[in-house]
């Protein structure tokens, strides 16, 4: 059973960490360890935080969706607000778009929670603060979902963090709708390239898609997608992360054959989900 009472009163102190964060948080460190979608499995993020031990990275950037879909959410949450107390400038959490309440409400942390309307609020209010983007080394752009069109980075804002946490890479050039839904969308090479050039960047690492083999590159090497949950809801894929040693980047997979994740909604998908 989680322990809520302790994760109740990590919530008090994460909340004053991520408030004092700005909606673009900024790295500098040429050892960099980056972490795609979690979704509650205990069993990856323990793996991943071992490697990181054990590799020597301190600094780790998380792209978001830590909760919903497994049944482990609250000890995926409460080990990462611990890792990001006892090493606050090194651990940055990236909002996804599953640290929302309505996402919440539908795909099983909410019954995690015992249903507590009380406790996801106060979630919630956390959620709200986390950093939505960070910049690597004044030229690695981090987000969980995608970017609106050819903005500045200064006009990024948590409050208005929408299509960063939801938007999608395509090879449909311009900006177009997506099929998740009304409200994201979808941006092409040339958005992303107009994008980076515009920022003075070279490269955009997201999360967001769950992917067969737990990674894609896009658009050449323009921007990579990382999903680090194996066997996803049932599915038979890998999960991967990526290292930065000295300007290179290095893709790791592991999994699935040694997961077993029980997740809550959705098992046996013939197809990878999108949410």
């Amino acid at each position: 059973m989680p322990d809520l009472r302790r994760f109740t009163e990590l919530l008090d102190t994460a909340y004053e960490l991520f408030n004092r964060e700005e909606a673009v948080v900024y790295l500098n460190d040429p050892d960099v360890m980056f972490i795609g979608d979690i979704h509650g499995n205990l069993k990856a993020l323990d793996l991943l935080l071992e490697f990181k031990e054990s590799s020597g990275f301190e600094t780790v950037v998380l792209l978001g969706d830590y909760v919903d879909r497994g049944r482990n959410s609250i000890a995926v949450l409460s080990t990462l607000f611990e890792l990001k107390i006892v090493e606050p400038e090194n651990i940055v959490l990236l909002r996804g778009n599953h640290e929302s309440q309505e996402m919440n409400l539908r795909y099983g942390f909410y019954q995690e929670l015992d249903l507590s309307d009380e406790l996801l609020e106060a979630v919630n209010i956390v959620f709200e603060q986390l950093p939505v983007a960070a910049i690597v080394n004044k030229n690695i752009f981090c987000v969980h979902g995608g970017i609106p069109g050819t903005v500045a980075i200064n006009e990024i804002s948590k409050k208005d963090s929408f299509e960063y946490l939801w938007n999608d890479p395509s090879m449909k050039a311009g900006m177009s709708q997506s099929i998740r839904g009304i409200r994201p969308r979808c941006f092409g090479r040339d958005i992303l390239s107009g994008f980076l050039q515009k920022n003075g960047l070279s490269l955009m690492i997201r999360g967001h898609s769950a992917l067969k083999q737990g990674y894609k590159w896009w658009f050449g090497k323009d921007l990579l997608s990382l999903f680090s949950t194996p066997k996803y809801c049932g599915y038979h894929n890998k999960g991967a992360f990526a290292t930065l040693r000295k300007d290179e980047i290095d893709i790791h997979t592991f999994g699935p054959s040694t997961y077993n994740e029980q997740y809550s909604l959705l098992s046996n998908l013939n197809e990878l989900p999108e949410w």
